[in-house]
C-alpha cells in the first residue's frame, strides 16, 4: 500500500482549512496502515500519526508516511504544538465522525484555531480500490466462496441457525480470516423473509429455504456474498421466485458499468421483479460498496446521488420477501473496470440448490 501516496491525496481534499484531523478509524487506518482502538492523524504538510503509549510499539510497526507522536493523557496534549508547527488557524475536522462533546472539548483547548466540519473527505478517496486493495477484495471474497462450499453439507434438517452461523464464523477464522465481516446471517424457513435475522434456535426443516449472508475480513478488506438454498425438493413457488431473483441479479450486474447512475443500477435489477408484481417485495437496496469498511459509497440506491466509477466494488443483491413464506436473496461482490463489470463471487447460484 502507498500510504505516502494517499496522504498527499488526502492534504488536496481539506480545501480553505490547514490542516485536517482525521478521527474515524477506518480512515485512519487507509491513510497510514494503522489498525487499533485509539488513533488520529493529521492531514497537511508533515502529516502525523497521533496516539496514546499503548499503541507506541505498534504505531512504529504499522504506520507508513507520517511522523508518529505519542501523547501522555489526550491528543491535545500534543496537538496544539503540532498545529503552532504547521501554522494551522483553521483546522478541519470529520464531522460524520466527531461527536459535538468532542468537538466543544477540542475547541476549549485549541486556542486561536478555528474548527471547520468536513464531511467525505477520505471516504472519496477510498471508493476506488487500488491494485493491493482488489488483490485482499479478491482473497476476502475467495474466502467466502470456500465457507459456502463447506457450509452446504451441513444444511440438514435438525441443525440451528445459530449453530450453522457459528460453523460459519469458525470456517473462515480457521482459513484466513482476521474476523467476519459482520455477524452471519442465517434466516430459515419463514425467517428467511427477516431481511436482516439475527440466527435464533430455529431448528431446520425439510422444505425450508435457508439464507446465508456472510463475509470474511482479510487483511483489513472486507466480503460479502449471500446465497439461498432450500432443504429437499424446492417447490414450484420456490422455483420461480429464485429464478426471478435470479434474473433481476443479472440485469443489475449488467448495468454496474463506470459512467452508470447508481439509482439506474438499482432500476435495472428493480424493474424486472417489478413488472413480475413482487416489487412491494424488494423493499432495499440493490447493493454499497465494499472495503475496509463492510458498507462504503457507493449505495446503489434510488435516492443515491452517485455515479459509479473504474475501481467501485459494490455488492448487487435483489431479494423477494414473503412474509410468512420466505425469502430470497442472492447477493454478489462486482468490480466497476474499464471493460465493464467483474463477479468477484464465484460461488454456485445459477439454479436454487437443493441440499
Amino acid at each position: 500500500m502507498n500510504h505516502e501516496e494517499r496522504l498527499r491525496r488526502a492534504a488536496g481534499e481539506i480545501g480553505d482549512a490547514d490542516a485536517l484531523l482525521v478521527t474515524n478509524l477506518t480512515n485512519v487506518r487507509y491513510l497510514t496502515g494503522f489498525s487499533g482502538t485509539n488513533g488520529q492523524v493529521l492531514v497537511g504538510e508533515k502529516p502525523v500519526f497521533l496516539s496514546d503509549p499503548r499503541y507506541e510499539a505498534r504505531a512504529k510497526d504499522l504506520v507508513r508516511g507520517a511522523e508518529i507522536e505519542i501523547y501522555a493523557n489526550r491528543i491535545t496534549d500534543v496537538l496544539g504544538d503540532a498545529l503552532k508547527r504547521r501554522g494551522v488557524r483553521r483546522l478541519a475536522i470529520e464531522a460524520e465522525t466527531m461527536t459535538l462533546a468532542e468537538r466543544d472539548d477540542l475547541a476549549s483547548r485549541l486556542e486561536g484555531v478555528e474548527l471547520v466540519p468536513v464531511k467525505g473527505a477520505i471516504e472519496k478517496l477510498r471508493r476506488q480500490k487500488d491494485p493491493d486493495e482488489i488483490r485482499l477484495l479478491r482473497d476476502a471474497v475467495a474466502l467466502g466462496d470456500r465457507a459456502f462450499t463447506a457450509i452446504l453439507e451441513m444444511l440438514t434438517p435438525g441443525r440451528t441457525e445459530r449453530e450453522i452461523a457459528l460453523e460459519l464464523e469458525v470456517f473462515m477464522r480457521r482459513n484466513g480470516a482476521d474476523e467476519v465481516s459482520f455477524d452471519p446471517i442465517v434466516g430459515s424457513g419463514s425467517l428467511s423473509a427477516h431481511i436482516h435475522h439475527t440466527p435464533g434456535d430455529r431448528v431446520f426443516d425439510k422444505g425450508d429455504l435457508v439464507l446465508l449472508d456472510f463475509g470474511s475480513r482479510i487483511d483489513g478488506y472486507c466480503s460479502d456474498m449471500t446465497r439461498t438454498v432450500v432443504l429437499g425438493p424446492a417447490s414450484d413457488e420456490q422455483q420461480q421466485i429464485y429464478a426471478l431473483v435470479l434474473e433481476a441479479q443479472r440485469a443489475g450486474i449488467e448495468a454496474v458499468r463506470a459512467g452508470h447512475l447508481c439509482p439506474d443500477v438499482d432500476a435495472a435489477a428493480r424493474r424486472v421483479i417489478a413488472e413480475a408484481g413482487y416489487g412491494d417485495n424488494f423493499p432495499h437496496g440493490l447493493g454499497h460498496g465494499v472495503g475496509i469498511d463492510i458498507h462504503e459509497a457507493p449505495r446503489l440506491h434510488r435516492t443515491s446521488e452517485e455515479t459509479l466509477l473504474v475501481g467501485d466494488v459494490v455488492t448487487v443483491e435483489p431479494g423477494i420477501y414473503l412474509p410468512g413464506r420466505g425469502g430470497i436473496r442472492i447477493e454478489d461482490c462486482v468490480l466497476v473496470t474499464e471493460d465493464g463489470p467483474e463477479v468477484l463471487t464465484s460461488a454456485p447460484k445459477d439454479s436454487l440448490i437443493e441440499v
